[in-house]
């Protein structure tokens, strides 16, 4: 069983499917591999990747850049949550 769990990890780790989240100097958050932008105003953001969600907070958040799997969030960030499909934010 370890044998296919290894070759699972080995996959995702290749195509590259596991949420990346990236916190610049408290005023900007990269997030990689989105699958939909829930939404965005002054005080939290809220996207989906395949893993779960993930929510930034703070103040006068602004998206400045939406791609395909990527999105920027700028402005005073106070927090970032990892909430996993099941519901349970990940430590």
């Amino acid at each position: 069983m370890a044998v296919w769990e290894n070759l699972r990890q080995k996959m995702r780790e290749a195509t590259f499917t596991e949420v990346c989240v990236t916190v610049t100097g408290g005023r900007e958050v990269t997030v990689e591999n989105v699958t939909h932008v829930y939404e965005c105003n002054e005080i939290m953001a809220r996207v989906r990747s395949r893993e779960g969600d993930v929510i930034i907070w703070g103040e006068e958040l602004k998206m400045s850049s939406y791609r395909e799997n990527f999105v920027r969030i700028s402005g005073k960030i106070s927090s970032v949550e990892l909430v996993g499909k099941s519901g349970v934010k990940d430590d």
